[in-house]
């Protein structure tokens, strides 16, 4: 039963990555996938929070209401949210269960900028590599730094709510790590 429990919420919830990243599609870096996809991992473990991060990002890229990525792109994003759904699995318990919920709180937010900080570094330099054609490497950066800080606001701002999103979900991820 636990293992039909766990692999309906994958289910669920990559599909909810899924929408969640066309319905922000036309808003430049303004999402909410890494937030479901930490919380993924968090419910379901680093494993199954990793494979629902790969699998929403994955589905989101390529069937982009804005449009397919390229394949470098794809896979380095779909690796990057593996992440995110992996360190949601290590650090999501720790931050539900500490006590000094403003603490918590700052480390959530710090964790979601971290994130995107990662997204936006790998996503940049694959792109920079595949694309970029005689174009200094510090334009390319340079021009990108306004869309890259609005996502680690963005993802910081948003970040501030885990811990208690985490302490309402506790209960169930009990119940899907219950031995049956």
């Amino acid at each position: 039963m636990k293992r039909t429990r766990a692999a309906l919420l994958s289910a669920l919830l990559t599909a909810l990555v899924f929408v969640a990243g066309q319905a922000l599609a036309g808003v430049p870096n303004v999402e909410l996938v890494t937030v479901l996809v930490f919380v993924a991992g968090y419910l379901l473990g680093p494993a199954l929070g990793a494979l629902v991060g790969a699998a929403g990002m994955g589905a989101h890229s390529l069937l982009n209401v804005m449009g397919a990525v390229a394949p470098p792109v794809w896979v380095a994003q779909f690796v990057c949210y593996a992440v995110v759904g992996l360190v949601g699995g290590m650090l999501g318990p720790v931050l539900a269960r500490m006590r000094r919920r403003g603490l918590a709180s700052v480390l959530a937010a710090a964790t979601g900028a971290a994130l995107a900080l990662f997204y936006q570094l790998v996503i940049n330099a694959v792109t920079f590599f595949v694309f970029s054609s005689g174009v200094s490497v510090w334009v390319y950066v340079w021009g990108g730094i306004a869309f890259g800080a609005v996502q680690v606001a963005w993802n910081t701002a948003v970040f501030l709510f885990v811990p208690g999103t985490l302490r309402v979900l506790a209960p169930y991820r009990r119940e899907l790590a219950a031995r049956p």
